[in-house]
């Protein structure tokens, strides 16, 4: 990473916060494993309970992966595209939710209560967190030496 400007300093507080939501995230996961499932297959977009329990397992991990591998140079540009890909995947998610006017606890961070609130809440947050994943993956670009072949 370069040391001068104000620039690099942004790109390692993005990827300070970047880190610390999934490991939190996927903390939240872990701790409650059956609650997350009944999140994931509250959200009603899944067809089958195989695929409500493989979705319930593979992302804590995934976003484990991620947290540790924006640390990794080698790894850093493949865990952004993953980073990106989880926050659109979660953004259509919540958005589905909402236009089904679904009152559902999206399992973000562990279980929780659902309100009416609940839903929308999540939708911004994960909304702003793919905006601002976009603009990390842009910002990026020179500031991290990313899969160089020696």
């Amino acid at each position: 990473m370069k040391a001068s400007g104000g620039a690099g300093w942004t790109v390692l507080v993005s990827r300070l916060v970047f880190s610390g939501v999934f490991f939190w995230a996927g903390w939240g996961k872990l701790r409650d494993p059956l609650a997350f499932s009944d999140s994931v297959a509250a959200f009603r977009v899944l067809p089958h309970p195989v695929l409500v329990s493989l979705v319930a397992v593979c992302v804590p991990v995934l976003e484990w992966l991620v947290a540790v591998l924006l640390w990794v140079p080698r790894w850093h540009r493949a865990a952004r595209w993953v980073m990106t890909g989880l926050f659109a995947a979660f953004t259509v998610a919540l958005g589905v939710a909402q236009a089904k006017g679904l009152v559902i606890d999206c399992g973000c961070f562990g279980s929780g209560d659902a309100t009416e609130w609940s839903v929308p809440l999540a939708l911004g947050r994960a909304g702003g967190l793919l905006g601002w994943a976009v603009w990390y993956g842009r910002r990026v670009r020179g500031y991290i030496s990313e899969d160089r072949r020696h």
